[in-house]
């Protein structure tokens, strides 16, 4: 059986330090076995006042919910996406309700606990994701390539997006984002908007329209040297706690593009060791 080296971190950003706010990104991790498990991204609504709580709920919920949903189901993995996208509106609707129940109980406003979910559920045959609001993710292949596996939602606002405390998306499925990606891959991310501008390419301008072009393109050169010096590590003996460690250096001071991150800044990345190991010899 296969097993997966996986790494996360959720780092407070530079502009909340000055305001004196809590980092309000939170993330979770679920393994379900040595080749499948449950990550999880929540970004708190920076707008919200306890979303931070918010925040740590979701992922909480999130990560339990959507193992036992993975675990209880029974037939081929991945499902199609129709059976995914019903799936994951059922759960992520329960999950809102929980909130909404916690913030009745402890007197708080609901929107008071806004903020975004990332769900995926990663397994060396195929990945699922889920989400409500922005925030980027990937994979890559067995060629080697990287590719985008989710479409941030965008307001008409700048910074606008939705969150688990919208109506919009329990309303209409459409507005909560779903994939399933059926080919074998050999490592995953996923990540809140505090990283995208140094992981992934975000636009490029076009000389003839005179206009930016929005993209949403993984950088091979960003992941492919983590990976390498991720397993390298493990090759050479490293705990994972020790291996843990080096990633939060990375995602908090790595770059000086991170180092200078004013918003909060959460990264998971999952390599699948036997596959990614033999691509290295």
């Amino acid at each position: 059986m296969r097993s997966w080296l996986i790494v996360a971190h959720s780092a407070i950003g530079r502009q909340h330090i000055k305001k004196n706010l809590p980092c309000q990104d939170v993330h979770r991790i679920e393994v379900i076995n040595a080749e499948r498990g449950v990550a999880v991204v929540c970004d708190g609504a920076g707008s919200a006042k306890e979303s931070r709580i918010g925040a740590r709920i979701v992922a909480k919920q999130s990560a339990v919910l959507f193992k036992k949903l993975v675990v209880d189901r029974a037939g081929c993995f991945p499902p199609s996406k129709k059976e995914w996208q019903k799936a994951s509106h059922d759960a992520l609707s329960k999950i809102a309700a929980f909130l909404k129940k916690f913030a009745v109980r402890t007197n708080r406003s609901f929107k008071s606990l806004a903020c975004t979910v990332i769900v995926v559920v990663y397994d060396p045959h195929g990945l699922m994701i889920s989400h409500i609001g922005d925030g980027r993710a990937a994979v890559c292949d067995r060629q080697g390539d990287w590719q985008a596996i989710m479409q941030p939602f965008r307001g008409e606002e700048a910074n606008q997006t939705l969150f688990i405390t919208s109506a919009a998306w329990r309303n209409n499925p459409a507005f909560m984002g779903c994939e399933v990606f059926y080919e074998p891959l050999t490592a995953f991310t996923l990540m809140s908007d505090g990283c995208e501008n140094h992981a992934f390419q975000l636009n490029r301008y076009d000389e003839s329209s005179g206009v930016y072009i929005q993209l949403n393109e993984p950088y091979a050169k960003f992941f492919n040297p983590l990976t390498e010096q991720l397993l390298s590590l493990d090759g050479q003996g490293f705990s994972p706690e020790q291996i843990n460690h080096e990633w939060q250096e990375f995602i908090e001071r790595g770059t000086a593009g991170l180092a200078r991150e004013g918003d909060d800044k959460t990264m998971i990345l999952g390599i699948l060791k036997a596959k990614m190991e033999s691509a290295l010899i």
